[in-house]
């Protein structure tokens, strides 16, 4: 890291010690603790039902509402970072990228499912559109790690994340919040729920939030700008105590500016080099190799710069819901829920960062470089970039799914519960692109000019557009029996069905990167389907102590990719189904007069024909194409996870997370036709070492005035953006700090904070792309600041 990296750290110890008593946020222990008495636990619905966080025999890291509401947490991206083991690698809904314990997805295309899912109240978010739900006044966000298979329909081999929303109830309460800060930003929220007679409740919160540009378009426009708007409606029914139906319906506006491209590393372009071969060469690039490419189009602020114009994400999003719970007696249990949800996402930026200053043609979508190629080879050199990427994406998802579940409990020592699941997808998904890479034609038309006369042709731009879309069935039929042996030992084996139906389309036409002409439409139909078994051992010696011993499988369906594809044949590849066998065992410790929570989980999963996405050239001097590859020959994924939570006095509160990952491929893993082999890599998002260091203090200062002070910490170890483990698209070690202060009534009917994030503007990655030499990337927010006002009653 260098003196500047020694001393950074330096100062932040010394923050941090400074802070201790006024730090954090968000752990896996019972973080409703850090605000009631001690002993007062988190619940969370990990297994489709409400146990304590400390009892539940799985490896679960929650937020509650008060914690969410304490590190200001409005969208997931947030979450993110403080889950350590879970990384989120793409900024855009339409490409949304998730690994938790170095399994995840970034295979593209609707014909792909992900590894990590997103749901709300238990039910599945197709695609990537859980990302952009707004946060605000959420029960808990529960993170699950590892293969999910056995209760939440839909099956996922990575983990998932669970919005968990308030249900109105028999007291009316209220409570409205209003921030400003930098970047002129100005969010408003509230929320109101509540009794309307006996039997009926009603629930409604609405949320708007907007800030300019995280960066800036110096040719007119921010980027990374948010404007979006948000409101969720409950009504809840209890017409006896044994009858609960709740229905919900949610709507989510964004009109955002595109992330940011930025050119990290202009590098050496060899992409022209085998031209020598059959070109005459030109001596003043030895080699052909040409140095710096793209130094002249490198801004010296990272944030800001010249792009050829000005992107944007735009999504609507809403969805309905119907949950119905009857106690049927008897110690028999019914839940349905019936859900249906609509999405619309669309995107374009500037995927290259570098401005081409020459006029648009109309007829190809791309610069018009003749004046370029007229004046010569220097001044080519010097006023066109190696690559013109204009791309649009775009997805349509509408989706309906209906759950049943049965839960017998008489109070006896055998329980069992078991249901049916069925899901189906629409997903429609768009791809335009309009591009230009110049080099590989211009070096060989400045070659023969030079040697022979006459003046270069200008290379020519190309644009493609694709339509993929997947019509999905899921089903899924599961069951579980529980049995106590003792009052403290308790053996559960669960064992679920999948089947999975696709039907699937690839609509195509332009011109390739390649510069060959497509045009066809093909589509197939293929059905996957897989036995999940799961089994637990908990042990529990006293009301303080569980141990845990857990096995399950996961799958996940093969599918298709297919957008880069030249011919109908490689639009049909298809890729085979994952699966996984996980191992986890663990203890939840209640000590000190459970004033002090410790969790710890181990665990190993080998997965079977692992999808893994790669991005390869297809010859020199073009873009890299997107293919899928089964590591047939397995991967493994082993760690450590520790939680702790510690409430030194009635005021303070000091919390920690830590996370051990491994993940890499344990066999012969080719992909590419040069033999390139991945055996003994890192798994990609990746870190070894990750941790989130956090502490509270609510500080009585007068008779009806507290003092609140908070900070967390975060670390994450190096990691690879890529499988082929790429030296130079290697994420170093990161570092993240946040700090609050502010003052609140003794009644906690009022707040108002100061708060920071990312409070040293780290340069943090969120992703890293490697074309021609040039390494492009993007990056987490910079330091923001404000102050937040709430009000409840």
């Amino acid at each position: 890291m260098g003196s500047r990296g020694n001393l950074r750290w330096a100062l932040l110890a010394t923050a941090a010690a400074q802070l201790t008593p006024a730090t954090a946020f968000a752990q896996s222990a019972p973080d409703e603790a850090a605000a009631a008495a001690p002993g007062d636990e988190i619940v969370v619905t990990a297994r489709k039902r409400e146990e304590s966080l400390q009892d539940v025999p799985i490896s679960v890291q929650a937020f509650s509402s008060a914690a969410l509401e304490r590190a200001g947490i409005k969208d997931f991206s947030e979450v993110a970072y403080r889950v350590p083991g879970l990384k989120l690698s793409a900024e855009r809904a339409v490409d949304t990228e998730l690994f938790i314990r170095g399994i995840g997805s970034d295979i593209q295309g609707a014909g792909a499912d992900a590894a990590v899912g997103i749901f709300v109240d238990g039910a599945y978010l197709s695609r990537g559109t859980g990302s952009l739900l707004d946060l605000y006044d959420l029960e808990r966000v529960e993170v699950l790690k590892g293969p999910q298979a056995l209760r939440f329909g839909k099956s996922v081999v990575g983990g998932l994340i669970n919005y968990v929303t308030k249900k109105p109830g028999d007291t009316f309460e209220g409570r409205f919040e209003a921030t400003y800060g930098n970047y002129n930003r100005l969010d408003v929220a509230g929320s109101v729920r509540g009794p309307v007679s006996d039997t009926l409740s009603l629930g409604l919160v609405a949320s708007s939030r907007s800030h300019d540009g995280y960066a800036k378009n110096l040719r007119g426009g921010d980027e990374e700008d948010q404007n979006m708007q948000s409101v969720r409606a409950q009504l809840r029914w209890r017409p006896t105590p044994s009858l609960d139906v709740n229905l919900a319906a949610d709507y989510t506006r964004h009109r955002d500016g595109a992330r940011w491209v930025d050119i990290l590393i202009p590098g050496d372009s060899e992409e022209v080099t085998y031209l020598g071969y059959y070109a005459p060469t030109i001596d003043s690039l030895p080699g052909f190799v040409l140095p710096n490419r793209n130094a002249p189009f490198k801004s010296a602020d990272p944030r800001s710069g010249n792009h050829n114009f000005t992107g944007f994400q735009n999504s609507d999003m809403y969805g309905v819901s119907g949950t119905i719970d009857w106690q049927a007696g008897g110690g028999l249990s019914v839940t349905s829920q019936t859900v249906y949800r609509d999405s619309s996402l669309t995107a374009r930026e500037d995927g290259s960062g570098m401005l081409f200053n020459f006029p648009i043609d109309p007829a190809t979508n791309a610069p018009d470089i003749t004046s370029a190629m007229v004046a010569g080879l220097d001044t080519y050199l010097a006023t066109v970039p190696d690559s013109y990427f204009d791309s649009g994406k775009g997805e349509d998802v509408t989706q309906f799914s209906q759950e049943l579940r049965l839960r017998w409990d008489n109070g006896g020592p055998l329980r069992i519960e078991g249901g049916a699941y069925y899901l189906h997808e629409n997903i429609r998904r768009a791809e335009d692109v309009n591009f230009l890479f110049p080099d590989y034609q211009a070096i060989e038309e400045f070659a023969f000019a030079m040697a022979y006369g006459g003046t270069p042709a200008t290379p020519s731009p190309g644009s493609n557009h694709t339509v993929t879309t997947s019509r999905n069935d899921n089903v899924g039929v599961f069951g579980e029996l529980s049995y106590s042996i003792t009052d403290k030992l308790t053996f559960e084996a669960g064992l679920r069905y999948a089947y999975d139906h696709k039907r699937y389309s690839n609509n195509r036409s332009g011109v390739s990167f390649e510069g060959e002409a497509v045009n066809f439409v093909v589509g197939e139909t293929r059905s996957w389907d897989a036995w999940l078994p799961s089994a637990t051992l908990r042990f529990e010696p006293s009301d303080d102590v569980t141990l845990y011993a857990r096995y399950a499988k996961g799958y996940k369906p093969g599918g298709w990719t297919g957008e880069d594809a030249n011919t109908p044949a490689e639009a049909l590849v298809s890729f085979d189904p994952e699966t996984a066998n996980s191992f986890e065992v663990g203890a939840k410790l209640a000590l000190a007069n459970r004033r002090l929570f410790v969790n710890a989980a181990a665990y190993y999963t080998n997965y079977d024909n692992l999808q893994t996405n790669q991005f390869l050239s297809p010859g020199p001097g073009m873009p890299p194409d997107n293919f899928v590859f089964n590591a047939k020959n397995g991967t493994r994924a082993y760690g450590l996870e520790l939680d702790f939570q510690a409430r030194i006095t009635d005021a303070f509160t000091l919390s920690g997370n830590y996370a051990y990952s491994r993940c890499n491929f344990t066999g012969e893993l080719i992909i590419d036709d040069e033999g390139t082999d991945l055996d003994g890599n890192t798994c990609r998002r990746t870190p070894k070492h990750a941790f989130n260091v956090a502490a509270n203090l609510d500080q009585p200062i007068a008779d009806n005035l507290v003092l609140v002070l908070g900070s967390d910490f975060q670390y994450t170890g190096a990691n690879f953006f890529d499988n082929p483990n790429t030296p130079i698209l290697k994420f170093d070690s990161e570092i993240l700090l946040n700090a609050r202060i502010g003052l609140r009534d003794a009644d906690d009917k009022w707040e108002v904070t100061a708060w920071a994030k990312n409070l040293t503007n780290e340069l943090n990655f969120t992703s890293k792309l490697e074309l021609f030499g040039t390494i492009y990337s993007t990056y987490i927010p910079p330091r923001t600041y404000g102050v937040t006002a709430r009000f409840r009653f």
